[in-house]
């Protein structure tokens, strides 16, 4: 049985995870972790870096979103009821001239062609946030899942996907831990991890024993629904 965690080797150059860490460490921006419900150390126990929020890291940022987007596009095309299934796509017939429904039949004629196109209408990636988890005491120990309510705008409903990326290798301890799929994943640098972001993918962050532990963390996210659809008229 697929457990739709797909892990990605080498996907981010090895001097680029390095100019990350130096950046991180030489940041005058770094904050307390904070879960969904704020800071709680007793769940979450690390030292964060909000990369959108400063213009300075804007272009670290523009690579790191451009290797995100190549790898969450393989992503949905191997698992394509991503694109699919939440909203009823359509395409021109390339040989008539009416639009096509995309179902699960005639996705590999139709629908795989437009892949990209889908994933860009129905899908955004979140803020990139930079973690540091200190050698023997950082942690992200609680486990957790990514998408509840939250006031005022519900934006982690619309998270659909995690992925991370491990800026540096970590030899002992700092494993991410996927509850249901019994499942741990090492960190190493430049590797990438991509998985559901729902409850059946409750997951946790291990202490790294042999090292500190640094990553890139976000979400793919559903587009909001104004977006998808136009405003709603007014009552």
């Amino acid at each position: 049985m697929n457990d739709f965690i797909e892990v990605y080797d080498d996907v981010l150059p090895a001097e680029f995870c390095q100019q990350l860490i130096s950046l991180f460490e030489q940041s005058p921006f770094t904050t307390a972790g904070r879960t969904g419900g704020g800071v709680d150390t007793s769940k979450k126990l690390s030292t964060d870096l909000y990369l959108n929020q400063y213009p300075e890291y804007h272009p670290a940022l523009a690579d790191i979103l451009r290797y995100t987007t190549t790898y969450v596009a393989d992503y949905f095309r191997k698992y394509h009821f991503a694109l699919i299934g939440p909203v009823s796509m359509t395409v021109p017939h390339p040989a008539e001239n009416r639009m096509v429904t995309i179902t699960a039949d005639n996705y590999p004629q139709l629908g795989a062609p437009q892949a990209d196109n889908f994933m860009r209408t129905l899908y955004r990636l979140g803020p990139i946030q930079m973690q540091k988890y200190q050698q023997g005491k950082g942690n992200y120990g609680y486990w957790h899942s990514e998408v509840y309510p939250q006031l005022p705008h519900n934006e982690p409903l619309h998270r659909t996907l995690l992925f991370m990326f491990y800026l540096n290798d970590v030899a002992e301890g700092g494993q991410t831990e996927f509850y249901y799929q019994n499942k741990a994943i090492q960190p190493k640098a430049g590797r990438m991890v991509i998985a559901p972001a729902y409850f059946t993918h409750t997951h946790r962050g291990c202490i790294p024993v042999s090292d500190d532990k640094y990553i890139l963390t976000s979400w793919v996210l559903f587009n909001r629904a104004e977006q998808l659809y136009g405003q709603a008229p007014e009552s």
